[in-house]
């Protein structure tokens, strides 16, 4: 195939080669969602909030507060974490569940972090007012002596998913400890292999730009 006619093929492809580099570059940047994980630990259950939300574009939905630091009430879908405001604070509006598959009110033994408050029943979310958007909550509730089936709880994995409205971000409750946390940015590998496809476009297009030498004819 003449020089002329590969540069020109070659030319044409390069948009193309860039396109796995960006592809590569967009790997593990999924949406963060708030997430409840109740597991047993050492004899005592354990609540562990964790994840990010997005404010912007949430309405409210009265004010509330848990009354208790760090609760449970299964059958109306609450789970309180981090150290109760002890007032009425702003609560925005959720869709979602109405209770959870577990039954009874608990209260719990110690806390920590932020406070949180998720309120199926009532629609409610609430977060510690001092919250900014996109920022991390981490808070935990401990219920010592308890185990999932004291609380009720029957099943694992996934017991429901809340939406924050007026936004695309969401509030999961998961009956099991938290995975190991995924990093929102591509791992090495990931990185190596966009960095080779874009070198590689690079030299391909450096190649392209410069002229042809054309051999002497006999």
């Amino acid at each position: 195939m003449p020089l002329r006619l590969l540069a020109q093929r070659c030319k044409s492809l390069s948009p193309l080669l860039a396109a796995p580099a960006a592809l590569l570059l967009t790997q593990g940047q999924a949406k963060a969602v708030l997430t409840y994980n109740i597991f047993e630990s050492g004899g005592n259950v354990v609540v562990q909030t964790s994840g990010s939300l997005n404010l912007t574009g949430s309405q409210t939905n009265g004010a509330n507060f848990c009354g208790a630091n760090g609760y449970i009430g299964a059958t109306v879908a609450l789970i309180c974490t981090g150290t109760d405001p002890g007032r009425s604070i702003p609560a925005l509006q959720i869709s979602g569940p109405q209770f959870f598959n577990g039954s009874g009110f608990y209260s719990a033994t110690s806390v920590s972090g932020i406070f949180t408050s998720l309120y199926g029943g009532g629609s409610q979310l609430q977060l510690d007012p001092t919250y900014v958007s996109n920022t991390p909550i981490v808070s935990s509730a401990t219920f010592n002596g308890k185990t999932l089936a004291t609380l009720g709880f029957t099943t694992t994995g996934l017991i429901g998913t809340w939406f924050l409205t007026g936004t695309s971000e969401s509030i999961q409750v998961v009956l099991g400890p938290p995975s190991p946390s995924t990093a929102a940015v591509p791992g090495p590998l990931p990185l190596l292999g966009a960095g080779a496809a874009f070198g590689w476009s690079r030299r391909l297009r450096k190649r392209i730009a410069a002229p042809l030498i054309t051999p002497p004819q006999a």
